[in-house]
């Protein structure tokens, strides 16, 4: 029996198309079950497909190997390419099979890179994009989980959800998992401790601006070493870097970004803070959900997001959600952002506060937000 998951029927018809459809994120987020959704919708509806799960032992290990198994598939039928970076060389035999329409593909991946440099570049034009992210606050609710609380600690990894007792414990595997698979395995790293160090330390500290100079010299690390670590964490889901707003993109490169994690359970069992810092880890929540929904995301000094999005108005976000901030105080901040992104404002707290807001903003709790349609 499959959960519902929201990102469902919006994948569901890119299905089928010339291009291979390309579901990137994190391990354990739930790509493979969701390939295996839409696999099922498709025969149901539209024809014959084929699932090769290429992690599994005596899988196609190169790409002579994979051109043979899929010529034993008749042609035209969806195939799942499950964990496509395990196969060595994929990238042109993957080309070769969109370019003439031997099958349909549906294609999964763990790292952001096949999405954002190896799919860019050697898929390109053939490939749509779609990110499975752990579960939203809304399908978390559907399938089980009671409170915002609740989300906060256990987070949307789809076994955390079903199994929220033995969250921590499988928070902590997935992040060993993502530093050393993910991330050191394809770095060729001997020494991994200064990236876990890095790691562990980032999503120590939600929403705060990190100093490269300082923490790359605490590390031990030269600075372009520290940068390539921190996007390469960004490439495994683990980390979400939000860089300032600028107009220059050569700042915009260099400057400090502050640091999120990917999933709010993940993050609070990895952090070593002592500190509870609530309004920090909602502010989390909700740049995630920001990215859910299609948005490109920056900071300024004075607001929390500066959210960008084709087709949509710019959108300034302050978040106000912990009992010792206070929401009045937040407002000159929010005015500051639509100002100088020329956006609309939202203000998002923890209860309604009837404050009078800025021309082209509105108040929302956070909770009734994270429950939008969308």
């Amino acid at each position: 029996m499959f959960l519902p998951r929201e990102e469902e029927s919006a994948l569901f018809r890119r299905v089928g198309r010339k291009e291979a459809l390309v579901l990137v994120g994190p391990r354990r987020a739930g790509k493979s079950t969701l390939a295996l959704r839409l696999l099922e919708l498709w025969k149901a509806t539209r024809g014959a497909g084929e699932y090769l799960d290429l992690e599994k032992t005596g899988a196609p290990a190169d790409a002579g190997e994979l051109a043979s198994a899929l010529s034993k598939i008749p042609k035209k039928s969806l195939v799942v390419l499950d964990e496509i970076q395990a196969v060595e060389g994929w990238t042109r035999l993957v080309r070769d099979e969109i370019e003439y329409g031997r099958h349909r593909l549906l294609i999964t991946g763990s790292s952001a890179s096949l999405l954002s440099s190896e799919i860019a570049s050697s898929l390109a034009g053939r490939a749509l994009p779609g990110s499975v992210l752990p579960l939203s606050y809304r399908n978390a609710r559907l399938w089980g989980l009671k409170s915002l609380s609740e989300y906060l600690d256990v987070g949307g990894y789809p076994e955390c959800v079903l199994r929220p007792q033995d969250a921590r414990e499988l928070h902590a595997a997935y992040f060993e998992i993502a530093v050393l698979r993910d991330v050191a395995a394809r770095k060729r790293l001997r020494e991994t401790k200064p990236l876990r160090d890095l790691a562990v330390l980032v999503l120590s500290e939600p929403g705060k601006k990190i100093s490269s100079s300082k923490t790359a010299a605490r590390l031990g690390l030269s600075q372009p070493t520290f940068r390539s670590f921190l996007q390469a964490l960004n490439d495994a889901f683990l980390v979400l870097s939000v860089p300032p707003f600028l107009r220059s993109p050569r700042e915009t490169v260099v400057a400090d970004a502050k640091h999120y994690a990917y999933d709010p359970g993940l993050q609070r069992t990895v952090s070593i803070s002592r500190s509870e810092d609530y309004g920090r880890r909602v502010e989390n929540l909700v740049a995630i959900e920001l990215v859910r929904r299609g948005y490109a995301l920056s900071h300024t000094d004075e607001c929390d997001f500066i959210a960008l999005k084709t087709g949509a108005a710019p959108l300034a976000v302050q978040v106000c959600a912990s009992s010792d901030e206070t929401p009045e105080r937040e407002i000159p901040g929010l005015a500051s952002g639509m100002r100088t992104a020329r956006a609309e404002g939202m203000l998002l707290v923890s209860e309604r506060t009837g404050l009078k807001m800025p021309s082209r903003a509105i108040e929302k709790t956070v909770e009734e937000w994270l429950l939008e349609p969308v």
